[in-house]
């Protein structure tokens, strides 16, 4: 709560419940007011996650920890970026620039860079430097010069990690393993369930799984479960900007989007799989399977004597799950049963590089939640109990209703008492009109008394106003065609044509299903169940292995570098891997959750005023949108003013100082420079630029520039084009 109150500001970096499960519950209850900043992938997809969890939490248990109306005024407040769009922050936070890069691992995935005058923060977690079916690479990754060379050498890096120590297989040899596992647990007449997120990386799952189906012609069900399934699928449609260039350019070619899925069915209830009977394949939300239709799934598929035939289903994990869930004791049986593998391997014989399923039977003792229809004196209570609450609230608004007309009729004869409101026909047909008459029944005082004409009666009706003007009644424009139209597209569950445009009309529905109006209660208990299946972990996490993640942290070169979100044995392991890498920073922190660290920049601002004489004798030089130049002169203090800066008088000493180069020069850049002044330059390696076989330019970890060769023209001649990429003070 302290820190929620304090923050300045918030970036999310991805749609996922590790990144923002906790969002609407602080912006509501701990009080979070900061401005959010976050990609337009992450807003969606965000929003449709946060749905889906509370929608599982509603269904087995009472659960007050957010509302759907907090999550939808907390994601409301979010500022959606681009990116490479920097963004000012104001406020406390003036002077701050934030800009979003792509970290891949999810759509819309998010590597911050944090600039403050001559300091850069770069906050890169869970990012992925490979290229997925769905997702191109990160910006971090060590073969694109757009983001080492715009990102490197920060100030400060603040990373993760995981997957520090692990080593992946190929991505042909996972996929292969998933497909050959699929097929024979459908052979065998069993059903397979992969329990996944409901956002982000199912994205990928569905996609493969899809094309998969597609090309073999597979007959078995390919279901989809999640609470907004049909929404996520949709978001994935419209937003194919933010995905790889593979996905673009075969869209761009067939015109075909690939979230248009063939073989997948999308359904948001455990009932709709009884239209599918038989072996299936089932992603289902959530991949901890302590919640959710992961976990209904995994009580019913996985237990003992709980299919109809002697087939075995098989549960096929996809990333480790958080720890103490049981998605991540699951994994860990099955590492432990696949370590014991290795022993036998390490003593000759052949190790597969995807570890293979093994059969799991063990008994587990957990906790279920379920929410279960009233039965008996239950139901008779609840019940009345409705019906009594119904009759208060028809006696509570009949005289809400009676107030509601005494008031407006007193509004109304306030206003104009002359102008009834409504016109009484029988009235109307019996006035006279035209006709001098007394009228006795009103006086105006001791002297005289006022005379009335009857006349035809006439009501001035008032016209109804909003915000834009004079109201209208869009009813009285819709000709009958159209309301026809719509109707019998809305009976079919079609989309349909108004006005010349498409309307989706299934997107018009809620994104949640209704919720059932059968009264149910909640209940819990403890129960021992006899677990028999296939169990087989194979790695989609989408995340950057332990070799990448060095060279990559190598190649950026961060002054300082703090390690977070990790298991203490990887984030050990990483942090020695560093120690070993040449010229890295010693600078690498390691926190524990709490833990407070002061890593502030040794660099000092100072405020002075330059005399008119200084200025003018000043030489700049120019370097991107910057004006640099060396100062040398005589401070004045003041006690009712800012000290200023003015030229040395004869008496002082100044030593020489040697010039000083400014700038970063990109190789990649500077090669294009040689190659136009007809100098051959190839790159030997990342960071070595060879030209005409006898300069060699080379880039330091630290980011200096060294120059190497034999003295001739070529050498000068290339000193002088490297010194004009600088700027001379």
């Amino acid at each position: 709560m302290k820190v929620a109150k304090q923050a300045d500001a918030l970036l999310i970096s991805h749609a996922d419940v590790q990144h923002l499960g906790a969002y609407p519950y602080a912006r509501t209850h701990l009080g979070l007011s900061c401005p959010v900043f976050a990609t337009i992938p992450v807003v969606n997809m965000g929003r449709m996650c946060m749905y889906d969890l509370h929608q599982a939490k509603v269904n087995e248990q009472e659960f007050d920890v957010f509302t759907l109306e907090d999550v939808d005024s907390a994601f409301d407040k979010i500022t959606p970026l681009r990116y490479s769009q920097p963004t000012a922050l104001q406020g406390k936070c003036k002077g701050i620039t934030i800009t979003a890069y792509s970290a891949a691992h999810t759509i819309g995935g998010t590597v911050w860079k944090i600039k403050k005058d001559t300091d850069e923060i770069l906050y890169a977690v869970d990012y992925n430097h490979s290229r997925e079916r769905h997702l191109g690479n990160s910006v971090l990754n060590v073969g694109t010069s757009q983001g080492l060379e715009s990102l490197g050498r920060p100030t400060l890096m603040i990373t993760d990690a995981n997957n520090a120590d692990v080593a992946l297989p190929k991505r042909k040899s996972r996929d292969t393993a998933l497909f050959n596992t699929l097929a024979e647990t459908l052979r065998n007449a069993g059903s397979v369930l992969l329990p996944t997120d409901s956002s982000t990386r199912v994205l990928e799952l569905a996609l493969m799984l899809d094309q998969h189906w597609a090309k073999n012609q597979f007959t078995y069900p390919l279901i989809l479960l999640t609470h907004t399934s049909y929404h996520t699928a949709h978001f994935a449609k419209v937003m194919l900007e933010w995905m790889g260039e593979d996905m673009t350019r075969t869209f761009s070619q067939t015109r075909e989007n690939p979230f248009d899925f063939k073989y997948l069915r999308l359904c948001h209830r455990v009932e709709d799989l009884e239209k599918y009977p038989g072996p299936k394949v089932v992603l289902a939300s959530n991949q901890s399977l302590e919640t959710g239709f992961g976990r209904d799934l995994f009580l019913r598929w996985m237990r003992q004597n709980q299919t109809e035939t002697d087939a075995v289903n098989t549960l096929i994990l996809t990333d480790r799950a958080a720890p103490g869930t049981l998605a991540a004791h699951l994994y860990n049986e099955w590492y432990s049963r696949n370590s014991a593998d290795d022993a036998a391997a390490a003593a000759g014989a052949d190790r597969p590089e995807v570890r293979s399923p093994i059969e799991y039977e063990t008994q587990i003792h957990t906790v279920i939640h379920q929410r279960v229809p009233l039965e008996g004196e239950e139901l008779e209570e609840y019940e009345t109990r409705k019906r009594n609450q119904a009759e208060r609230e028809a006696q509570q608004a009949a005289i809400m209703a009676r107030s509601r007309v005494i008031m407006e009729e007193d509004e109304s004869d306030a206003s104009d008492a002359d102008e009834p409101d409504d016109v009484n026909l029988e009235d109307l047909l019996t006035t006279q009109f035209d006709l001098y008459v007394r009228d006795a029944g009103k006086s105006g005082g001791f002297f005289k008394q006022t005379h009335s004409y009857r006349m035809f009666p006439y009501v001035e009706r008032r016209k109804k106003f909003d915000d834009y003007g004079e109201a209208i009644m869009v009813d009285h424009y819709k000709q009958a065609s159209d309301i026809e139209q719509i109707e019998e597209a809305m009976n079919a569950g079609t989309g349909a044509k108004f006005g010349g445009e498409d309307v989706d009309m299934d997107l018009a529905e809620p994104i949640l299903p209704a919720r059932d109006e059968t009264p149910t209660k909640y209940i819990s208990f403890e129960d021992s169940i006899t677990v028999k299946c296939m169990l087989q972990y194979i790695d989609f996490e989408g995340l950057t292995d332990g070799r990448s993640i060095r060279n990559i942290l190598a190649k950026i070169a961060p002054r300082k570098l703090i390690i977070v979100h990790g298991t203490p044995q990887a984030t050990e392991y990483l942090s020695n891997a560093l120690k070993n890498v040449a010229q890295f920073t010693n600078d690498v922190y390691t926190p524990d959750v709490g833990e407070v660290l002061n890593v502030s920049a040794a660099t000092n601002i100072y405020r002075v005023r330059l005399t008119d004489a200084l200025v003018t004798a000043l030489r700049f030089s120019k370097l991107d949108d910057y004006d640099l130049a060396r100062v040398s002169g005589r401070i004045h203090f003041s006690t009712d003013m800012t000290p200023t800066l003015d030229l040395p008088s004869s008496q002082d000493q100044i030593p020489f100082e040697p010039p000083v180069l400014v700038g970063d020069v990109r190789l990649r850049e500077f090669r294009k420079v040689l190659q136009a002044e007809g100098i051959t330059a190839e790159f030997k390696g990342e960071l070595l630029l060879v030209c005409n076989d006898h300069v060699v330019v080379r880039k330091m970890g630290t980011g200096q520039l060294l120059l190497e060769g034999l003295l001739s023209p070529d050498y000068y001649k290339i000193r002088s084009l490297l010194y004009a990429q600088h700027a001379i003070v």
